[in-house]
């Protein structure tokens, strides 16, 4: 004869669905600023195996984080040579590089870059050729921060069983 399996419901258990309560759904990170509690994710995973609550779909979050960026540092903008000794060919677009480079200041990432160039952005490839000209140096890279996209769970009450609240 098979025993009966005794399901306990732990106070993260009823603080979860006590905030879930008239609610629609709640991402992971709004049932802990609800709760005031120092939720993890296992504790949504029991309650999920316990039938106290579902996943009802997923929503993208936006949240701070760093990550790290190349920095360069402008070195000079002379005429620089091959390894024949023949001078490069300087592009329009390298000599503009150059000009708004020349006026940075110690080491500066590409967003600075295209900011002192009016641009909106500016991809590594305009300035790749000039650091292998000698132009412009790498630098040691730096913390930014930005912010991070992802989807996230969202959670709602599922069935709540008669002897939840004994």
């Amino acid at each position: 004869m098979a025993k009966e399996k005794v399901i306990t419901y732990s106070e993260n258990d009823r603080a979860i669905v006590n905030a879930l309560n008239g609610s629609e759904g709640m991402t992971f990170a709004e049932l802990k600023e609800v709760t005031g509690l120092n939720l993890v994710a296992g504790h949504i995973s029991s309650a999920l195996r316990k039938h106290l609550i579902k996943k009802v779909g997923t929503v993208e979050v936006s949240r701070p984080t760093t990550r790290t960026v190349s920095t360069y540092v402008f070195k000079d903008a002379d005429i620089k040579e091959n390894e024949k000794g023949k001078p490069y060919n300087y592009t329009d677009s390298e000599r503009e590089v150059l000009n708004a480079a020349g006026n940075m200041e110690g080491e500066f990432t590409l967003a600075q870059l295209a900011e002192a160039m009016g641009l909106e952005k500016l991809s590594s490839g305009r300035i790749n050729s000039l650091v292998k000209k000698g132009n412009i140096v790498k630098g040691d890279g730096a913390e930014v921060e930005t912010f991070a996209k992802s989807e996230v769970g969202v959670y709602a009450i599922d069935t709540i069983p008669a002897d939840f609240n004994n």
